[in-house]
């Protein structure tokens, strides 16, 4: 609807307005009261044949032999909504009443309503690449709904407690349900042998404690890492990786890893106690020397490689290899020569070469998502691997692009990219539009906070204006650790 040009006094007086606001020059002037220019509801006057409300004479009644042949199917908004979801999981109201977990007394009235409210929202704040959330949470509600092992009964509370977390904020009921899943695991991880069903529900419950803690970072410990790399230990002990023609499985392992790849990075930069694993023992469940590990492969016709896979799988190399430029030793010609090859890597990804099934809508976000991490990603390693003083002629150009193409079109939820392309905003313009960024999605329901980002973001420009005034040269790696060490935990950019 076009807003009005004159108010309603100056209408109902039949003479021109000038459409000023709050009210206009002529009932001013008039000392008139502006009625201003908001909609009204009007009713038909009595003998208004122009709005009169008229219809044909009714429809003749059917006879019984023509209503014996109607035919008459009732449909629900269910099934409406079911239909437009094209949800690959049975319907909730199935859901909610079977499988009868015995390890359970008969579920409450509150847990179908939480288990209702993850599937409906809180399962699209568990980040992914792909922004789709929907095939994990459909793997996470069928494990935690057919068994009833103590996996099981921990993946049901996990979720349960993420749910009402999400649902009613830090609450009684939800660290009560965070505790329980915690004893199950607990006595999960005493058992000398996991099948590779209740491994996978033992990572999920592990997985979901996780983005419990990350959901609300003003109340965390960084809790989150630890039960990353708890998730991590189950499935390079328990070969989880080899059981992909489980789809459930797979789906799976792709959000581990990918939570796994991204926490390397803080980590890098986390200037307090160590915290690297120890040297895996071959006669326990510890990790065996899976440096690097690559995405599950489980979807068919992927390209080769995967863009997506293949930028998370170089970023979490990077981190791992990266050393301060100030050392001696990444003068070497070795060091040199794997930076080269990493730095290849990343540009020769393909971005086009997107895969998306055939029915998803959402390929174009997602092609423009990985464009981001590709430039995020060779930002990164243009600034880490070099002092202030030998910036690659070609890194202004990269930036440039980034800022006029990806960071205006695209709504980012990854807090990684994000974080490395703002730390290259040195105008106001630019700095603008990452705030306009990060609001775009700040009051979405679905949507972790991001205050603390912008906080930390914020100080890496507090920092680079200082530095202006100055001589010196901004240290990349030192602004980065600095302001990520001084968090009382380590944050999670996933």
């Amino acid at each position: 609807m076009k807003p009005r040009k004159d108010c309603w006094t100056c209408k109902a007086r039949r003479i021109p307005c000038d459409g000023g606001v709050p009210t206009c020059q002529k009932c001013a002037r008039a000392r008139r009261v502006c009625q201003g220019y908001g909609m009204r509801l009007s009713w038909p006057r009595d003998g208004d044949k122009k709005r009169a409300a008229t219809a044909g004479p009714p429809p003749m009644a059917l006879s019984r032999n023509q209503i014996a042949k109607l035919f008459f199917i009732n449909t629900t908004w269910r099934d409406v909504e079911l239909y437009h979801r094209n949800l690959r999981m049975q319907p909730l109201d199935i859901v909610q009443t079977s499988p009868k977990l015995s390890g359970h007394p008969h579920i409450a009235a509150d847990h179908i309503d939480l288990i209702t409210y993850f599937h409906d929202i809180a399962h699209l704040s568990l980040v992914t690449f792909n922004m789709n959330t929907s095939q994990i949470r459909d793997a996470i509600v069928r494990m935690a709904l057919t068994s009833d092992t103590v996996q099981g009964l921990a993946l049901y509370d996990a979720l349960l407690a993420f749910s009402s977390l999400h649902r009613n904020g830090y609450n009684q009921q939800a660290m009560e349900l965070k505790i329980s899943a915690l004893q199950f695991l607990s006595t999960s991880s005493q058992e000398r042998s996991l099948t590779s069903a209740k491994a996978a529900q033992h990572v999920a419950a592990s997985m979901l404690l996780g983005a419990f803690d990350i959901l609300l970072p003003s109340a965390s410990e960084g809790e989150w890492l630890w039960y990353t790399q708890g998730a991590m230990d189950v499935v390079q002990a328990t070969r989880l990786e080899n059981q992909l023609y489980e789809r459930d499985f797979g789906h799976l392992l792709n959000w581990v890893y990918f939570h796994d790849a991204l926490s390397r990075f803080p980590v890098h930069h986390w200037q307090h106690a160590s915290l690297t694993r120890e040297a895996p023992d071959s006669n326990n469940l510890k990790l065996r020397g899976v440096q690097y590990p690559p995405l599950a492969r489980h979807r068919p016709a992927l390209p080769p490689p995967n863009p997506s896979y293949a930028i998370l799988n170089i970023l979490s190399e990077a981190c791992d290899t990266l050393l301060d430029p100030r050392d001696p030793a990444s003068r070497s010609e070795e060091y040199q020569g794997r930076l080269r090859a990493l730095e290849r890597r990343v540009e020769n990804v393909h971005t086009t070469q997107v895969w998306a099934r055939p029915d998803s809508t959402d390929s174009g976000d997602t092609a423009l998502a990985v464009e981001v991490w590709q430039a995020a990603t060779r930002v990164y390693l243009a600034r880490a691997t070099r002092s202030p003083w030998e910036v690659p002629a070609d890194l202004e150009a990269l930036i440039d692009k980034a800022f006029a193409g990806p960071v205006v079109n695209c709504v980012c939820p990854h807090f990684f990219p994000l974080f490395v392309i703002a730390c290259e905003a040195r105008t106001d313009d630019r700095r603008m539009a990452i705030l306009r960024l990060i609001d775009s999605t700040e009051g979405s329901l679905h949507v972790r906070s991001r205050t603390w980002l912008k906080e930390l973001i914020q100080s890496v420009w507090v920092h680079q204006d200082l530095h202006e005034d100055t001589e010196l040269l901004v240290n990349y790696v030192d602004v980065v650790s600095d302001l990520i060490s001084s968090s009382t935990y380590v944050p999670s950019f996933v």
